[in-house]
């Protein structure tokens, strides 16, 4: 059932995994990272639940915060991996990998997080609540994806 979780073969005890890398630990292990920087989202879920704030939950910028900072790991894992592959990337496609990570994720949490640090007490602006919210699912999926294909090289 948890199969992931059992280890794999270590390569040269079978001569089919001659020259095979250990990658099939890289997805669950990317995964607890991004557990790890949930935690204080689950912090704020639980005290803002117990202090009947439950409507600010999503507006709260530790949001915007762990998307910025799961964009920059991506990138920080991504230059790596360029760096560590011997100039076998092609470069138009390393440089739009770069620009899209810069100009789609961290640029947007960092202003996203910004505004929700600056806006007035109040009724919190939904639109902005949603959508670092939704940035923070993607940051933690692109954080998985780029990972996984990074460490696979």
């Amino acid at each position: 059932m948890l199969s992931f979780l059992s280890k794999p073969k270590m390569p040269g005890t079978d001569p089919s995994l001659e020259g095979a890398r250990d990658n099939e630990g890289t997805v669950p292990g990317l995964v607890a990272e991004v557990v790890f920087a949930a935690l204080p989202l689950l912090l704020i879920v639980m005290i803002y639940s117990n202090t009947g704030k439950s409507a600010e939950i999503f507006a709260s910028p530790e949001w915007s915060f762990g998307s910025a900072v799961l964009f920059g790991q991506t990138l920080a894992r991504f230059v790596r991996c360029l760096a560590q592959g011997g100039g076998h990337a092609r470069p138009g496609a390393a440089a739009l990998i770069t620009a899209l990570l810069l100009v789609f994720g961290l640029a947007p949490a960092l202003i996203i997080n910004a505004i929700t640090l600056t806006q007035h007490a109040g009724e919190p602006n939904r639109l902005i609540a949603a959508f670092q919210v939704v940035d923070f699912a993607v940051a933690a999926f692109v954080y998985v994806v780029i990972g996984d294909v990074a460490e696979r090289r």
